[in-house]
Formats: structure tokens, C-alpha cells, sequence
């Protein structure tokens, strides 16, 4: 197997824009602002170029957090009744491979063993324990739980169930739904549908953790995107293992992760806060926008 250190010239470049627009109805302090929006570098993605702005003008702080997310602080000294953040980055992805629709079989039940058991403790932590049975009953219900010993696409399967019984819904509001409310609801959105594989893998012995980021589609080409949400589930011998249940598939090239966490709040895109009247946000504006370009041509001098 070949490892490449720059991305090969098949690779095609993502463009991706992503403006957030808060506007308020008089002129206020902000506080400092927490940013997710650095995509996070492997094997099948390269960052070739990025540029993060805000008006008013920010001093940026840059650093990783505990979990390896590239984390940009802002911090404002000017006072104003609009915020702009425009994060502009590029990226070379690979193209897409009939492999990333392959099945991964797991023998059940998982093993975690060694060092990785400590590393995998916050990863079993349940968000909501009081529907950890809920989860179960309504996995074994759908008869996909394997038995002890077997080998089975046991996630493939688990995200293809998630799309097949909850309609998305693209849900503007803050948080996230709990796992038995959107099996409830039978809707939700990519958050919502990510936390619900989250607490039931969790649910059958696997860590898991929530990724926030991007998904090129349709709609992110003509400037109507969003941010998108999916699952890593640890798998032995495969390591993170990204699905989307939104789409009922494996993560592909068209999946761009900025931030990961045990838990949905830990990777909010944009947080923060202002000093000044309650109840002043007028609006808030998100726009979202991609493009495909030619292999990224590194500079020689």
C-alpha cells in the first residue's frame, strides 16, 4: 500500500464557504467566540489552503484541544450590531470507490482490550442512561443484533435502519432530540439521527462519538448547505469508523469533519456570547456553499 504524503493528482479539491451572520437590533460587546471549523487532516483528506475572518476584526488564538480538534478562539475588542465569521478553506479529496460501500463484519460482542480500554471510557458514557434499555430492545426488535460470536455488518446495518424509519428534517433549533424522542417523532435531523447511532452503539459495548462538519451535496453547490452531523464508531482493527444515518451509508469523500467529541455540545461550529440587552438577535444567518475544482498544483519556489 502506498502512503501519500501530498494528495495524488486524481484527487479533486473541495472549496467550501461557510459564513455565519448574527445581526442585532442595537450595538453590543461581544464575548470571546469559540470556532470548529478547521477541517481535520488523515489519510483520505488534505487541507491545502484555509482563511478564517470575522468583522468586527478579531485576535485569533489557535490551538487543539484534549481531543485533537483544531480549535480558533476569537476574541473582539470593538463593539458592533453585526458579527460576520467567513471561514474559506480547500481541500483534496479522493474520488469516491465502490470499497466505501463495502460492509465492515465485527464479531459481537466488541473487544476493546489493553490500553484502548481506558482510552474508550468517555466514548461508553451514555448522554441519556435512562433509554439505554429502550435502545436495545428497539435494535433486538428490528432483528439486527447479532448473537455472541457471529459476525455481522453490524453498524451498516444500524444506519441503514436509522434512515429507513426516521424522516430528516432539516431543524434549525438549538440542541439535539433524545435518541427515544426522534424513534418517537420518527423524524429528525443529522444531529438528531448521529446521537440516536451514538447511545445505541454505546448502548451494545462499542464507542462511539459525535462528528460535526460538512457534507458536500446538491444543495451546498447552489449556496443552500449546512453544517452536517454523523457518527465514528470505534471498531477493533479498523479504528473510527464514520457512518451517516442520515444517509443510511458509510462516510465518503463527500464527508468533511472539523470536530469530533463524546458528546454533540463539545463541537459546536460557532460559540459564544455578547454583553448588552437581552433578546436583541435580530437574525441569525448561515451560508453555506461548495465548489469542485482541478488537483491542487503545490507551489514550487
Amino acid at each position: 500500500m502506498k502512503i501519500f504524503e501530498t494528495a495524488p493528482d486524481t484527487w479533486e479539491q473541495i472549496h467550501l464557504t461557510h459564513e455565519t451572520i448574527y445581526t442585532y437590533g442595537t450595538v453590543v460587546k461581544f464575548l470571546p467566540h469559540r470556532l470548529v471549523l478547521r477541517p481535520r487532516e488523515g489519510h483520505l483528506i488534505r487541507l491545502n489552503t484555509m482563511n478564517l475572518t470575522a468583522t468586527p476584526a478579531p485576535e485569533i488564538v489557535l490551538y487543539r484541544d484534549m481531543l485533537d480538534n483544531a480549535i480558533a478562539t476569537a476574541t473582539f475588542q470593538e463593539s458592533a450590531s453585526e458579527l460576520r465569521i467567513l471561514s474559506e478553506f480547500r481541500v483534496s479529496v479522493p474520488p469516491e470507490s465502490p470499497e466505501d460501500c463495502d460492509p465492515i463484519f465485527v464479531t459481537h460482542p466488541a473487544d476493546i482490550a489493553g490500553i484502548e480500554q481506558m482510552v474508550a471510557v468517555p466514548y461508553l458514557q451514555y448522554i441519556y442512561p435512562h433509554e439505554v434499555t429502550s435502545l436495545r430492545d428497539w435494535f433486538s426488535g428490528a432483528g439486527l443484533a447479532p448473537r455472541a460470536g457471529e459476525l455481522a455488518p453490524l453498524f451498516d446495518n444500524m444506519a441503514a435502519l436509522i434512515h429507513r424509519v426516521i424522516k430528516y428534517t432539516r431543524r434549525e433549533a438549538m440542541g439535539v432530540q433524545s435518541p427515544t424522542e426522534t424513534l418517537a417523532l420518527s423524524t429528525g435531523s443529522c444531529r438528531d439521527m448521529a446521537v440516536l447511532m451514538m447511545e445505541t452503539s454505546r448502548a451494545l459495548g462499542y464507542p462511539a462519538r459525535f462528528v460535526s462538519g460538512y457534507l458536500e451535496t446538491s444543495n451546498s453547490m447552489v449556496g443552500r448547505g449546512s453544517t452536517h452531523g454523523w457518527t465514528e464508531v470505534y471498531l477493533p482493527d479498523h479504528g473510527w469508523v464514520g457512518y451517516d444515518p442520515s444517509i443510511g451509508k458509510r462516510v465518503g469523500p463527500h464527508h468533511i469533519a472539523v470536530g469530533v467529541s463524546h458528546h454533540p455540545r463539545g463541537v459546536m461550529p460557532v460559540s459564544g456570547g455578547y454583553v448588552g440587552p437581552g433578546g436583541v438577535i435580530n437574525s441569525l444567518n448561515v451560508r453555506i456553499t461548495t465548489e469542485r475544482l482541478p488537483p491542487f498544483q503545490p507551489q514550487v519556489t
